[in-house]
């Protein structure tokens, strides 16, 4: 399903402040605390929404060496070694570009420990190439971009058949903090049939 201006009014205030309570969210984006509530839970659900961390300021913390690295990978190997890359602590981000080519972004101790870095291991194999390395000497804006409901996605999946969702406005099922979602009629009804004597014993639907 395709998030709407609302999920990215949601959104974009909780980048804005990630600790802010559904109440004062609702405040700043002039809707009511049930209806952020609800959109909350949903992108929570999808997948849409991972985790929620501090972010520091670049110069409160000694990184020791950050490098930004390019690599040649054959198109055939690129998944594989991708995900082999994002296992190891010392790269902070992976991209994937046109042209077989692939950029990293690594944290380390120190410039020995980033030649180090490039000598060994996944960087060592044979479908693997280094292009260039460079040393980030200053980091002047670090944060997303502003968001648009054009650029969001959302992939939410029905709760009884598990098909993705397409409908703006999902059927749903609401049990106390939790809501189960449904992409027809039929999977609400089907759902409802078969765990709704376990769902009436905690609370009325």
């Amino acid at each position: 399903m395709k998030p709407d201006e609302i999920d990215a009014r949601i959104l974009q205030a909780l980048m804005d402040d990630g600790r802010a309570s559904l109440r004062q969210i609702a405040k700043r984006t002039s809707l009511t605390t049930p209806t952020v509530s609800a959109r909350f839970d949903r992108m929570k659900k999808s997948g849409m929404i991972k985790k929620f961390v501090p972010v520091l300021a670049p110069d409160s913390v000694n990184r020791g060496v950050s490098a930004v690295i390019s690599l040649k990978v054959s198109s055939s190997s690129a998944a594989k070694v991708a995900g082999d890359l994002s296992k190891l602590p010392e790269v902070e981000n992976i991209y994937i570009t046109t042209g077989q080519a692939m950029t990293l972004k690594v944290a380390l101790e120190d410039v020995a420990g980033l030649q180090t870095f490039l000598s060994r291991g996944v960087l060592a194999r044979s479908e693997v190439s280094v292009s260039s390395s460079q040393i980030i000497t200053s980091v002047v804006k670090e944060e997303p971009a502003p968001l648009s409901p054009g650029a969001l996605s959302m992939n939410l999946k029905c709760d009884y058949c598990h098909e993705e969702v397409a409908r703006a406005r999902p059927y749903t099922i609401a049990r106390g903090t939790s809501r189960y979602y449904f992409c027809c009629k039929t999977c609400k009804k089907a759902y409802l049939d078969k765990f709704g004597s376990r769902l009436a014993k905690t609370r009325r639907i």
